[in-house]
């Protein structure tokens, strides 16, 4: 009965010739490259200057080439890039790091223009999230331009009260008695602010409000003043330094 096998001893020949190895359509090559870095074998892509995390790319469009960019690194949790980043389309994060003093084209509200109104306009939170201007509102040659009312901070007042910076407008209700307003440091307003002061009850006739100034300080040129006619006002403004002065 004769096997299927063959069986002996191979004996190396004292010369290996090399030569073309011909294989049929769809033949399937096997082998150990444990002792080989496989450097002749082509079609297979090739790491260059190999770099812990740098993630890779493709060198001159040949798909054998791969590069480990040392300039875009991945940790497993960060992204490190050195150098620019380009996008065509939107780029979506929970929030940026840095104070944005490099980008450019930003739209408050999400349209295409970093600004709104004419020129000058003044940019303000529209309450959505967004910003707006408009003619209405334009600072142009230092001067501001306000097409509209305009609001000033009052408060009513019927004892004695020292003035605070925010203090414009100051209604005066004496109907229960004289009292003092006093007023700040001139060095703690800007130069040119400004303080109006009016009796709204009508009753400073029989009830005297005293404006005195802080300290040495003066309105043209005293101490204080004392506003005694029903229905009294005064309009005062400061240097910013020491004084006071009614206009």
């Amino acid at each position: 009965m004769a096997y299927n096998n063959l069986s002996g001893t191979v004996v190396l020949p004292d010369r290996l010739v090399t030569q073309d190895l011909t294989l049929h359509e769809n033949s399937i090559l096997s082998g150990n490259l444990s002792t080989s870095d496989g450097a002749s074998i082509i079609n297979i892509p090739r790491v260059s200057n190999a770099t812990n995390n740098a993630i890779l790319t493709n060198v001159d469009g040949d798909a054998n080439q791969l590069f480990c960019e040392s300039n875009l690194m991945f940790n497993g949790s960060a992204l490190a890039i050195t150098g620019q980043v380009s996008a065509s389309l939107n780029i979506s994060a929970s929030y940026f790091y840095g104070n944005g003093s490099k980008l450019t084209g930003i739209s408050g509200s999400g349209g295409g223009s970093p600004a709104f109104g004419p020129t000058g306009s003044l940019q303000f939170q529209t309450g959505s999230g967004g910003l707006s201007g408009s003619a209405d509102l334009v600072f142009s040659g230092s001067v501001l331009k306000i097409n509209g009312g305009l609001k000033l901070n009052r408060r009513l007042i019927s004892s004695t009260v020292t003035a605070s910076v925010n203090d414009y407008f100051i209604g005066l209700n004496s109907s229960g008695g004289s009292f003092e307003i006093r007023l700040l440091a001139a060095a703690n307003l800007a130069s040119g602010q400004m303080l109006v002061v009016k009796d709204e009850n009508g009753n400073l006739n029989s009830n005297n409000v005293i404006i005195r100034a802080s300290g040495s300080q003066t309105i043209d040129g005293q101490n204080s003043l004392v506003l005694e006619s029903s229905n009294a006002s005064v309009q005062l403004y400061c240097d910013g330094v020491s004084k006071y002065f009614i206009f």
